[in-house]
């Protein structure tokens, strides 16, 4: 039992770090989106004057 409770331990803690790291992912490339759509929009705003 101790080996199984360990197994699920380490899988919980896993399951939680890489939600963590995907969610500072995702946040980090909204951001970055973000970013690239306003960069467009000034290029485009330049080229049509």
């Amino acid at each position: 039992m101790p080996e199984a409770l360990e197994s699920v331990l380490w899988c919980a803690a896993l399951a939680t770090w890489l939600m963590l790291f995907f969610g500072v992912i995702g946040e980090r490339l909204k951001a970055l989106s973000k970013f690239v759509s306003h960069l467009l929009a000034a290029a485009s705003r330049h080229r049509a004057k």
